[in-house]
């Protein structure tokens, strides 16, 4: 977003040299702007390919079909220098069969309200052990494009990211799970933002809460049987 140009820079060069290729979509921008400019980054713009706000973040599954592991990632979060390794790790635990991530939620069933029901397990807090989740929040998850592949150009909403993302896993019967790490093993560049997508949640759920019960009315697909041991890695994670 061109609202985030104080902090999509940091972001950036915080996961780039991580990544085989960084897709970088540019939401409603007039022009390129100069950290767009690196061989690592393929150009998306929101003019050529729709207006498709925060979905936007997965458009390059439908640009690639080569077999990969994906990580979604926003504009205002600053990764670890071992975030790709340490998710990567996970999923490898979980034999790619999961999604993996760092920010989740919990729902109730039955859901009433999206706002008020979500229970927030924040990228922000630690965790001690994997826990499965009904949503992993898009600026930290990852998962392998053999386990999961859409298009977000059918999906029906735009900026209901998060829930759009887990109908998708759940339809295709892809557990979703978060990872243990330290409190502020990722730390946000900004938050509260006015034109964030939670605070249009705040003032009005009522989309948002018809996707949660539809989601909670499907059943969780069970996870997979693990690996014996999580890496020691893990525990050192700064």
């Amino acid at each position: 977003m061109p609202s985030r140009a104080a902090t999509a820079p940091r972001a950036i060069e915080s996961i780039l040299r991580q990544v085989s290729r960084l897709w970088l979509f540019l939401d409603r921008f007039d022009t390129v702007p100069d950290y767009a400019d690196d061989e690592g980054i393929e150009v998306l713009r929101s003019q050529d390919l729709g207006d498709l706000r925060a979905n936007g973040k997965f458009l390059g599954l439908a640009r690639d079909s080569r077999p990969c592991t994906f990580f979604g990632v926003d504009d205002d979060v600053l990764y670890p220098a071992d975030y790709c390794r340490t998710l990567e790790l996970h999923l490898g635990r979980w034999s790619g069969a999961t999604a993996v991530g760092v920010h989740g939620g919990l729902l109730p069933a039955p859901v009433n309200s999206y706002a008020h029901d979500l229970k927030v397990l924040h990228r922000r807090a630690p965790r001690q052990h994997p826990t499965e989740v009904d949503l992993l929040g898009s600026d930290s998850v990852a998962f392998r494009t053999s386990t999961l592949r859409f298009d977000v150009r059918d999906w029906p909403d735009v900026n209901m990211v998060d829930l759009s993302f887990a109908l998708t896993a759940r339809r295709h019967s892809v557990p979703l799970v978060t990872v243990p790490r330290k409190a502020y093993w990722l730390s946000a560049l900004d938050e509260n933002q006015s034109d964030s997508i939670w605070a249009g949640v705040l003032r009005d759920d009522s989309r948002q809460t018809e996707l949660a019960q539809e989601l909670v009315a499907l059943p969780r697909p069970p996870l997979p049987k693990r690996r014996s041991r999580w890496p020691r890695l893990l525990a050192r994670a700064p």
